[in-house]
């Protein structure tokens, strides 16, 4: 892991000493307490574009004014996801972005996943039982208004704990060639991530280029599905799913015709007629409840935080089964059937292998019955699909190339070349505005998304499991220097509680704003006890 040591200069090391006078420095040095230690900034690495190391040193850098020593850490994108967002290996500080995926305009992701004990996607490790009971409590609550006040209750005593905050919210942003590529429709509110219909299946080729080529960075560690963490949407356009967020943020059917629940904790399912494998085969429901109850015995580290209710799946007709829950989840339908996917039973049945290490490409199995097929894999160079001709909603263009490019500047290269048709998300927005201001034959688009860039820290270890510490970070949290410095204004500075304001139905509106302010987070510090010495440097407070 590479290491960046931030340094601040003598001008800031001299403005902190000041600041400190003004904020009860002790006089002696017996006053004082152990000297806070340096302590670790993670982010994403450059693959994932270079925003994220310009906001972790505007953060970083007004930190240092509390007296803090920061070392930034990026770390490669793939590996963010495994050891930090879901592997719970957190050392001391993350800036962390996490997308506007579809069924995360339910509150769950941001009030439970996230926040709740134990949870897997808890990165901050953060644990009240209280707050995590009206969490679980919530999921189940179906009816609306109830879980709505629940909802607003759980962001007043996140927002009063600080275990995690936004930053900024994102805005995302798709530049293509418009010279060959026609009817490229936004997702919005969502971003363009694989899940969505568009703009991928409404594109339309202007010429004899049938195969789309869109740049982005590698980031697939398996096509098997029930193990990839890092690139679900892509393995989903080979796996359909049940069902899809549509563009006002309701559910709508895909490989579900319709669905029902039939009891609080039974939801039937009826499968689109006429579907068929890559292979041929058709899809039946005993397919799908293989891959269910699949699911559920072999409880997947990747798709824990969505299967938490699920407890089996029966069968009714061909086209007909049912789901049964542990307990009514009001959530199931959003954060479940856009997520969950169809294996061919035929092609794993009969596997006795460790199912979570079965190399899909290397058998042969890489069959599903979504609206591409797979056709290539090669490593740190290029995905290859071809169209699903038989599918319901198949594209009007023959296959997607997804480009191994690794990162911005070269698929800003690529654009210019010719060689991608599609550029999202790594590519920076403003980067995407400047490059269709400039050449008449890229298209750009932007919109407002609930993808969020938050700061995580570990709530296990001093001094971060210390309310007011946590507080002062929040207080001297510059949101304004990000969305201008990192994002060059194509961004919008977050809200103050867990659930991003731009979900309005479910965001609480009534949580006071936390103003950037150093001098009040230096008081924050300086009322707990905290001290500094004659450097500057910021000290616990005194045994």
């Amino acid at each position: 892991m590479t290491k960046i040591r931030l340094h601040t200069g003598t001008a800031v090391l001299a403005a902190t000493v000041a600041l400190a006078a003004g904020a009860g420095t002790r006089a002696t040095a017996q006053d004082l307490g152990e000297l806070v230690a340096p302590m670790s900034l993670s982010y994403y690495a450059a693959d994932f574009g270079p925003r994220y190391e310009q906001s972790s040193r505007v953060l970083a850098s007004e930190w240092e004014k509390l007296g803090l020593e920061l070392n930034l850490e990026p770390i490669q994108f793939s590996t963010f996801v495994s050891t930090i967002n879901v592997g719970g290996g957190l050392e001391d500080m993350a800036f962390v972005s996490v997308g506007s995926d579809p069924d995360r305009v339910d509150p769950t992701y941001w009030a439970y996943d996230q926040s709740a004990c134990g949870q897997r996607r808890n990165a901050s490790k953060w644990c009240d039982e209280a707050y995590s009971e009206l969490a679980e409590a919530q999921r189940s609550m179906v009816d609306q208004a109830k879980r709505e006040e629940a909802v607003k209750e759980l962001q007043q005593l996140h927002f009063e704990s600080t275990p995690w905050w936004p930053v900024t919210h994102n805005v995302f942003g798709m530049l293509w060639n418009n010279e060959k590529w026609g009817n490229v429709q936004s997702p919005s509110p969502v971003n363009p991530a694989e899940t969505q219909v568009n703009p991928w299946l409404n594109m339309k080729p202007l010429g004899d280029d049938r195969i789309l080529d869109w740049g982005y960075f590698e980031d697939v560690n398996t096509y098997n599905p029930l193990a990839e963490e890092g690139a679900v949407g892509w393995v989903r356009f080979i796996y359909d799913t049940f069902g899809k967020i549509d563009s006002d943020g309701s559910v709508m059917p895909w490989a579900a015709e319709s669905w029902e629940f039939t009891e609080d904790t039974t939801l039937r399912i009826n499968l689109r007629a006429g579907m068929t494998f890559h292979d041929g085969k058709p899809v039946t429901a005993d397919d799908a409840v293989f891959t269910l109850n699949k699911v559920i015995d072999v409880q997947p580290p990747s798709m824990a935080a969505r299967i938490v209710t699920l407890e089996s799946a029966e069968m009714i007709d061909e086209l007909t089964f049912d789901i049964n829950l542990t307990a009514p989840d009001a959530s199931f339908v959003t954060t479940g059937l856009p997520f969950l996917f169809i294996l061919p039973k035929h092609l794993w049945e009969d596997y006795d292998g460790d199912i979570l290490a079965r190399d899909v490409v290397e058998e042969g199995v890489v069959i599903g019955s979504g609206p591409f097929s797979f056709k290539e894999w090669r490593r740190n160079e290029v995905h290859e699909l071809e169209t699903h001709k038989a599918h319901w909603a198949a594209a009007e263009y023959d296959g997607l190339r997804r480009l191994a490019l690794g990162q911005a500047d070269a698929i800003r290269s690529a654009l210019l070349s010719g060689q991608v048709d599609l550029a999202t998300g790594i590519l920076p927005t403003a980067a995407m505005d400047d490059l269709s201001r400039q050449n008449d034959y890229l298209s750009f688009v932007d919109e407002n998304s609930h993808g969020t860039t938050m700061v995580w820290v570990n709530n296990e270890k001093a001094p971060f499991n210390d309310l007011a510490f946590r507080r002062a970070l929040r207080q001297s949290t510059n949101k304004d220097r990000v969305v201008i410095e990192a994002h060059l204004g194509f961004a919008n500075k977050a809200g103050s509680g867990p659930i991003p304001n731009q979900l309005s139905a479910w965001y609480d509106d009534s949580l006071p704003e936390v103003t950037f302010d150093i001098e009040a987070a230096r008081k924050i510090l300086a009322d707990a006890g905290y001290g500094w010495d004659n450097q500057g440097r910021l000290h616990y407070p005194a045994d």
